[in-house]
């Protein structure tokens, strides 16, 4: 009895190590949103890369005098997708950061 219930057991692990594995993966290749916290207020674009690397994309509003950098993180290390961040410059300085649709996120990659 207790070598069948071991069996299952077994079994069950060989059939969600696959899946773990997976979500590891993404979050080794996207990272996750935590290292966000690495950043503050006041620092430069330079700054910004060297903490979170390269961003996805960049973009400009010259209205408002702002430049934003794009990333594309994991919200947490076994999230299904990664969702896209977002860190606001304004006169070349952070003035925020955070996730860019909330909870609308809609990627699906």
């Amino acid at each position: 009895m207790i070598i069948i219930q071991i069996r299952k057991m077994i079994r069950r692990i060989f059939l969600l190590l696959p899946m773990w594995l997976l979500i590891g993966c993404q979050a080794i290749v996207y990272g996750t949103a935590s290292d966000f916290n690495g950043l503050s207020l006041g620092m430069t674009k330079q700054q910004v890369i060297q903490v979170l690397g390269n961003p996805t994309s960049v973009g400009m509003d010259g209205d408002k005098g702002e430049e934003y950098l794009i990333y594309k993180r994991m919200k947490h290390a076994i999230s299904e997708w990664p969702r896209t961040y977002q860190v606001t410059l304004r006169g070349g300085k952070v003035v925020r950061w955070g996730e860019q649709y909330e909870e609308k996120n809609i990627n699906s990659y």
